[in-house]
């Protein structure tokens, strides 16, 4: 399993630290509350009993007050909101919680009595001395703590004592600041060890969902299996009929119907064979080398006479000998379209298919003049969607058509009027992509975020792709120099009023292939040497774009 996950962000950071805060905030009171009995103790000790009782009833207020708190506030770790409502509160409860711990040391300090001054700064030092500990939560909760007691309290000594007690004032300073220091450390720590955390809940979570799917798959493949096991028994039994009628043909014209009828067996069987693997990821497409003289040979064999019995004309242009691809992809692609020719074209019309070499693609290209598709029609088969059951013909087949054509890493492009016809262009690489690496590196310059669709760090991590943002050329530049790796692909989302001198993006677009992002919001003149796309609705159509920008990166990249 190739699985990459996203590292938490600081927003899921701060839910599990707030979290934790309410978790332990009942064992937090008991430790306090012993402190407090202690602190307690050594006031009467020294015949402090009126101090005590005071002490004693105000310092267990505030742990009741944190206990309530953690236990009746509202806490949701899906709404960033609460969470930092709830967060503040802490930081509120700690600082006066701090406030009347100093005010308590220094009622308790005494210019006649060091010893009383002494046990002021401990009893100080007793309930801030966990944050430099390993474990702590919550840096500014601490912070607002350690100051709001020690600060107050080493300023009275400072301004109200003299000698040694002034002398302890500076000691207590010297040791916030080493209190604070040594807080980010081990905060630090902790904050890895959440993140830590974190990862390997998410880990456990998309192993889960991989076994579930896993699961599935196996059932799927399974009924598939036997799927396929029941139709070959009739696609065998019609092939020793086919035998049988070869054997007995009285005529030419009988032999030739044959002979049709076997080369759309051969078709049947090849799609029967194909549902064992539909299911299963292939790692690397299939490569055929096909002649493509041969192939118009068996489609016109297959076609021709459902045209004629149309009064269609059927005429094939071949200006290509030999392509590379999956040979069973490209002829069930073919077809598909032909299919929907045959069932849409106009009665005593033409068809025309036609292949070309352009650059280093080869060109199918198919047209008939049919009744055609409305304006609305045209977009959604195009964006390889099925049209509604109300419409004449659903378009599935074009759909297929359209998602086996990605699956070999090309192109489709179709256009259709309302009596005029319809026109598809397949677009084939002549060499067979690379399998797409799962860890392709997609480096985004300008905004961070698309509309309706979330942050670009999360869409992209969550399709198994590494991610890099940018805020600028130059910064982007800087970025690929520290990487040392080139992206497979850049893509070019600036903010409203944002611009880039050319230079500076020739340089990138030297570097790799740059996809600029078009936003009606703020439409931009694009660059002569880069490829354009008008930002989509849905995050499927954006991923299948890319996709293909990735593909031909890969491709482009082998050759």
């Amino acid at each position: 399993m190739s699985q990459a996950l996203a590292p938490p962000t600081a927003l899921e950071i701060r839910a599990e630290e707030a979290r934790m805060l309410r978790a332990r905030a009942m064992g937090s009171a008991r430790s306090v509350l012993m402190l407090i009995g202690l602190i307690a103790i050594s006031l009467a000790s020294v015949h402090l009993y009126r101090e005590a009782l005071l002490w004693t009833g105000l310092a267990s207020t505030m742990v009741a007050v944190t206990v309530l708190y953690a236990r009746y506030s509202q806490l949701s770790e899906a709404d960033p909101q609460q969470v930092d409502r709830y967060l503040m509160g802490h930081i509120a409860i700690s600082a006066c919680t701090g406030l009347l711990w100093a005010m308590g040391a220094m009622q308790l300090a005494s210019p006649d009595s060091e010893l009383q001054t002494f046990l002021a700064g401990l009893f100080l030092t007793s309930i801030t001395a966990g944050g430099v500990m390993a474990g702590t939560v919550y840096r500014p909760g601490y912070l607002a703590l350690a100051l709001c007691a020690i600060l107050p309290f080493c300023l009275y000594l400072l301004i109200a004592m003299e000698g040694v007690q002034r002398i302890y004032g500076g000691f207590l300073l010297f040791y916030l600041s080493f209190c604070f220091t040594t807080n980010k450390t081990a905060s630090q720590k902790s904050r890895d060890a959440l993140a830590a955390k974190l990862t390997s809940r998410k880990a456990e979570v998309a192993l889960k969902e991989f076994a579930e799917a896993a699961k599935r798959q196996r059932a799927s493949k399974r009924s598939l299996q036997a799927i396929r096991h029941d139709m070959a028994q009739p696609l065998l039994a019609l092939r020793n009929f086919l035998a049988e009628m070869d054997r007995k043909a009285s005529s030419p014209e009988h032999a030739v119907l044959v002979r049709q009828i076997r080369l759309a067996l051969v078709s049947q069987e090849a799609l029967v064979d194909e549902l064992a693997n539909v299911t299963v990821p292939v790692a690397e497409a299939a490569k055929d080398r096909i002649d493509v003289s041969a192939l118009f040979a068996q489609l016109h064999g297959e076609f021709q006479p459902q045209f004629a019995a149309l009064g269609c004309d059927f005429i094939i242009h071949e200006d290509l000998v030999e392509v590379e691809s999956d040979r069973a992809k490209l002829e069930r692609i073919l077809r598909n379209f032909l299919s929907n020719a045959v069932k849409y074209g106009a009665a005593g019309g033409q068809v025309d298919l036609s292949v070309f070499a352009e650059g280093k693609d080869s060109v199918w290209q198919i047209t008939d003049k049919g009744p055609g598709m409305t304006a609305e029609q045209l977009v959604m088969v195009q964006k390889g969607e099925s049209l509604p059951a109300s419409t004449t013909g659903s378009g599935l087949g074009l759909s297929i058509a359209h998602q086996l054509t990605q699956e070999i890493g090309g192109s489709v492009d179709i256009a259709s009027a309302k009596e005029v016809g319809t026109s598809v262009e397949l677009r084939l690489p002549n060499t067979v992509p690379q399998a797409l690496n799962a860890q392709a590196l997609v480096l985004v310059i300008g905004q961070e975020t698309l509309p309706n669709m979330g942050r670009w760090a999360d869409l992209i991590s969550s399709w198994v792709w590494m991610f890099a943002h940018a805020n600028t050329c130059a910064e982007a530049s800087q970025m690929i120099a520290v990487l040392g790796q080139i992206p497979d692909l850049i893509v070019l989302d600036p903010a409203a009023g944002q611009t880039f001198e050319a230079g500076d993006l020739r340089a990138l677009c030297e570097q790799a292939p740059v996809l600029h992002l078009l936003r009606p919001s703020h439409p931009q003149e694009p660059f002569s040497e880069m490829d354009t796309l008008a930002l989509p609705d849905q995050e499927t159509e954006l991923r299948r774009v890319l996709e293909r920008h990735l593909q031909n990166s890969a491709s482009s990249r082998a050759l």
